[in-house]
C-alpha cells in the first residue's frame, strides 16, 4: 500500500544543447543531445522514492524502446509501476527542451500513449490509499482530473496539483485541492495576468485565494517560494547556489514538500526542505533528484 500516489506524465526527454539555425529551409542543428527519462508524473515519483517514502505512479506509455526506457528507469528507482499501463499501437510521450544557460524551453511536445490515460487506470490505486495523499498535473488528460478531484474530496484525500499547463486548470481543480504550487509564470496565467513586478507573486496568490484555492506555495527560483493561505501571506527563503540546469526543479520542490508534509512537518517547514531540494536540483547538470540526506546537509546552517 504506498503512502503517496502520483498520477501523471511519463515522457522521454530530449534535452539540444547549442541549437541554432541554418539556412533556408535546412533543418536546426543542435551541438549535443540527450535523451533522458521524465515527464512530470516520472520525475515527482522517482523524487519521492530518493526520498524513501513509499511511491506508486499511475501513467501510461506506448510499447516502444522510449517506454520501456521510460519504465525501467522510475523502477530502478524503487518507485512502485505497477499502475504504468503499456499502450498497444500508441508512441511514447517526449518532450524537446532547448537548454540555454541553465533555463530551459520546451519546444515540442508529444504527448503520446499520455493522453490514454483513464480513470479506471487511476482509480485502483486511490481507492486503497490510507493515510497518505496523491500528487497530479494538470496535464493529465481533463476528465481524469475532473474524476480525481472528485473522488479525493469525496474521501478526504490531500490533493497535491501542479498546475502545469495552467490552461487545463479549472477553479474546481482549485477548490478542492490541498495545495497548488505554480511558478511565478504560471501563477500569473492561472488568473489570467501578465507578471511585470517583484509584487506580482503576492498580487497572485490573493488573486487565486480570492478565486477558490485553499492554499497556494509560489515557487521563485532563487528568491525561494511564497505561501499563500487563510492566514496570510509568508515568504520562505532558499539556499544561494550556482544555476546550471533547471530541468525537473519544480519536481523535486513538489516531491519534498509532500515527503515533509506527510511526515507531519509544517507548511514553511516542508517549503524551506522543498526549496532546498530544488536548489540542489539546478546546480546539477542534467535531471538531479536530491537524497534526503543532501537535502539536510545543504539546508543546515553553516557551522552546524
Amino acid at each position: 500500500m504506498s503512502e503517496i500516489v502520483v498520477v501523471g506524465g511519463l515522457n522521454m526527454d530530449l534535452h539540444l544543447f547549442g541549437l541554432r539555425g541554418s539556412a533556408g529551409q535546412a533543418p536546426m542543428v543542435a551541438d549535443e543531445y540527450l535523451a533522458m527519462p521524465g515527464g512530470k508524473g516520472g520525475n515527482v515519483a522517482r523524487a519521492l522514492a530518493q526520498l524513501d517514502v513509499p511511491v506508486q505512479l499511475i501513467a501510461r506509455v506506448g510499447d516502444d524502446e522510449f517506454g520501456h526506457d521510460c519504465v525501467a528507469a522510475v523502477a530502478a528507482d524503487g518507485v512502485d509501476t505497477g499502475g504504468v499501463t503499456v499502450t498497444p499501437g500508441e508512441s511514447t510521450g517526449f518532450v524537446a527542451i532547448e537548454l540555454i544557460e541553465g533555463s530551459h524551453q520546451s519546444m515540442l511536445f508529444a504527448p503520446g500513449a499520455n493522453d490514454h490515460l483513464t480513470w479506471d487506470d487511476v482509480r485502483p490505486a486511490v481507492e486503497t490509499l490510507h493515510d497518505g495523499l496523491v500528487i497530479a498535473q494538470a496535464e493529465i488528460p481533463t476528465p481524469v482530473l475532473d474524476a480525481l478531484c472528485t473522488f479525493c474530496s469525496d474521501s478526504d484525500i490531500p490533493l497535491y496539483l501542479d498546475p502545469t499547463p495552467p490552461e487545463r486548470v479549472m477553479r474546481r481543480h482549485l477548490e478542492v485541492s490541498e495545495v497548488i504550487t505554480p511558478d511565478a509564470l504560471e501563477a500569473a496565467e492561472l488568473v489570467g495576468r501578465i507578471p511585470g513586478s517583484q509584487l506580482w507573486p503576492a498580487l497572485a496568490c490573493r488573486e487565486l485565494l480570492e478565486s477558490g484555492a485553499r492554499r497556494v506555495i509560489v515557487k521563485l527560483g532563487a528568491d525561494g517560494a511564497l505561501i499563500g493561505d487563510e492566514s496570510g501571506l509568508t515568504e520562505v527563503p532558499t539556499i544561494e547556489v550556482e544555476p546550471i540546469d533547471e530541468t525537473g526543479a519544480g519536481d523535486a520542490f513538489l516531491a519534498a514538500l509532500a515527503a515533509r508534509r506527510l511526515e507531519g512537518a509544517e507548511w514553511s517547514e516542508a517549503v524551506r526542505f522543498a526549496n532546498v531540494a530544488a536548489a540542489l536540483s539546478v546546480a546539477t547538470s542534467g535531471l538531479h533528484l536530491p537524497d534526503r540526506a543532501a537535502i539536510e546537509a545543504a539546508g543546515r546552517p553553516h557551522g552546524t
